[in-house]
């Protein structure tokens, strides 16, 4: 099973997203970037495991199956090695603490974006499978063309909220 991306130059790089590539993408989307990196995982898992699942489906209702994902990437990574603890029902608590956040109004919302902490961790276990399943392979550390229509659209929606909470004043 080849699981490696390739470029237009036909180079084919590792499946490790580097944490500052993945908060950038975060950041710029206003937190919509974790629905394209959930499905990625989730897809994995599919494929890797034959299992029965909609990728998609789990990535559109990414919060309420964080808590597998997390559990199926700690216990991946440490089948290869990795060292660090982390339960997925932490990871899961405290992003359901950040999304109820956000339901606090004006800019005290945005404090949701701190959601990307938890997901962090489930990040660095699957960079650690990664490392350890395509050793050989480059990391692709520069922006896709995928990932910069996302950094646009993400533009697009912090515009729509600076302008939102400029009108509310």
């Amino acid at each position: 099973m080849n699981q490696s991306i390739k470029n237009s130059e036909n180079t084919q790089f590792s499946n490790v997203m580097p944490v500052w590539k993945f908060c950038t993408l975060y950041l710029f989307t206003g937190g919509l970037y974790q629905l394209p990196w959930a499905h990625k995982q989730w897809k994995m898992f599919k494929e890797r495991e034959t299992l029965n699942l909609s990728a998609w489906f789990r990535a559109w209702f990414f919060p309420f199956y964080l808590y597998s994902l997390a559990q199926k990437a700690f216990a991946i990574a440490e089948e290869q090695g990795y060292r660090e603890k982390h339960s997925p029902f932490w990871v899961t608590l405290v992003y359901w603490i950040f999304l109820v956040l956000q339901t606090l109004p004006s800019v005290w919302g945005l404090i949701s974006i701190f959601a990307i902490l938890p997901l962090i961790t489930v990040l660095k276990a699957m960079n650690y499978y990664w490392e350890q399943q395509q050793p050989d392979l480059p990391i692709q550390e520069s922006f896709t063309g995928r990932e910069i229509v996302w950094i646009i659209i993400g533009v697009i929606l912090w515009l729509f909220i600076i302008i939102g909470l400029l009108t509310e004043s």
